[in-house]
């Protein structure tokens, strides 16, 4: 039971993280006089530390056969986490790290309701509700406030 509650946790500090890197990728777009060069580093720089986490992990490349098998909207994630990283390293100059987090987690939940209810992509369904829609309301308020103060 108190699990949930230390994830939920460890979830918040993610999210944090959150508002270091795209601050921090947003410093490095400046540096580079291109936002798309910084997504790049930001990229390449993860790419080498899951090889390293991998090598050290000792884990199996999967078989050409289970990839062949894999659908091909699956590896859509990749494009989405550019286009995000990159979103936020061009809009975080010109609205603040916090509207567009709040932003972009407003979208986020939105999109993720629709999911859950649904149980789009295998999702365990979890119905929408009026204290989830209240929530994701009063988050967008969060946002516009935020944005004007």
């Amino acid at each position: 039971m108190y699990l949930k509650y230390i994830l939920t946790g460890i979830a918040l500090l993610i999210g944090g993280l959150l508002a270091v890197q795209g601050s921090i990728n947003s410093q490095l777009g400046g540096l580079l006089k291109n936002p798309l060069q910084a997504a790049f580093v930001n990229f390449f720089v993860g790419t080498i530390i899951l090889l390293a986490i991998n090598v050290f992990a000792k884990t199996d490349l999967p078989a050409k056969e289970t990839i062949k098998a894999i659908p091909l909207y699956l590896f859509i994630g990749g494009v989405m986490g550019a286009v995000y990283v990159s979103s936020a390293i061009i809009l975080i100059p010109k609205i603040g790290v916090a509207t567009m987090l709040g932003a972009s987690i407003g979208g986020q939940m939105i999109v993720a309701s629709i999911i859950d209810h649904y149980g789009f992509f295998n999702i365990t369904v979890h119905a929408i509700s009026p204290g989830r829609i209240a929530g994701i309301i009063l988050l967008i308020i969060g946002v516009f406030l935020i944005q004007r103060f």
